[in-house]
């Protein structure tokens, strides 16, 4: 009498695998019935290949998830080191005023940390939006010459820690329309600080709340007039390239802006 390898179960005349070599009763004679280690080697040519091809696929779609989330740790890196060297530049238009109430250097922080992260953001899902892969990269020589320029009294601030780095082909028009978004949204936002500067001073009457929406309005003019510019890697050579007209109009937009920033 011979046990079953997988019941136990005595047996008069067990049946032998011919892939693993064991002895079964009847119920666990077949490979996937007692989890034969030889199944792989019992299956089709066609099967194996296609078991194999599918092992591949999982491993490159595993690979691919990995470097998806190294990329994203990287970039919220980048990001972050970057709003802390705008947030320099920003702090810079208050001449490094840290003695002000918490609630207004508060305010302070999260409007020079929103005008670089909208401004940033916006490339990256207007690039994204298209069907290209994008992200936030920090700019070593932009990063070092926005500090240079966070000197309290330098009137011209260079803002450019980084920028959003797109991979895969797209026309002109595609390329010049996400350049275009960045700078907008910086007009937009200083645009809409001046506008409620204006309200808190002459409707609502809260002082420190204009004197924080017209810091904002300045640090957005600045952003977008500097982005704006149509040289070497910045925004405004590709918008210029795409849409002069465009360009043109943005372009005057924001220094008058700044010329609002200068007049207050």
């Amino acid at each position: 009498m011979t046990k079953c390898e997988v019941c136990g179960k005595e047996v008069l005349m067990p049946f032998k695998c011919p892939y693993c070599g064991g002895y079964f009763c009847a119920e666990h004679r077949l490979p996937e019935k007692h989890n034969c280690p030889g199944l792989y080697a019992a299956a089709s040519p066609y099967e194996k290949e296609w078991k194999e091809r599918r092992r591949i696929i999982r491993l490159e779609e595993e690979q691919r998830m990995l470097a998806k989330k190294r990329m994203a740790r990287r970039e919220i890196l980048h990001l972050t080191a970057g709003a802390l060297i705008v947030m320099l530049a920003g702090l810079s238009l208050i001449n490094f005023n840290l003695n002000l109430r918490w609630y207004v250097l508060l305010s302070f922080i999260l409007g020079f940390l929103a005008s670089f992260l909208i401004h940033e953001l916006s490339h990256r899902y207007s690039a994204r939006s298209h069907g290209l892969s994008a992200g936030f990269k920090l700019d070593p020589m932009g990063s070092v010459l926005t500090i240079i320029t966070s000197i309290p009294y330098i009137p011209f601030k260079i803002i450019a820690p980084g920028a959003v780095v797109i991979s895969g082909f797209a026309p002109m028009s595609v390329i010049g329309s996400i350049a275009f978004a960045g700078p907008l949204s910086n007009i937009i936002l200083s645009a809409i600080f001046y506008i409620g500067s204006h309200i808190f001073l002459k409707i609502i009457w809260i002082g420190w709340l204009y004197y924080v929406f017209r810091t904002l309005a300045s640090l957005n003019a600045f952003i977008a007039f500097f982005n704006l510019l149509p040289f070497g890697a910045l925004d405004g050579r590709k918008i210029i390239l795409w849409s002069p007209a465009k360009w043109a109009t943005a372009f005057a937009i924001s220094i008058i802006l700044l010329i609002l920033g200068y007049m207050v």
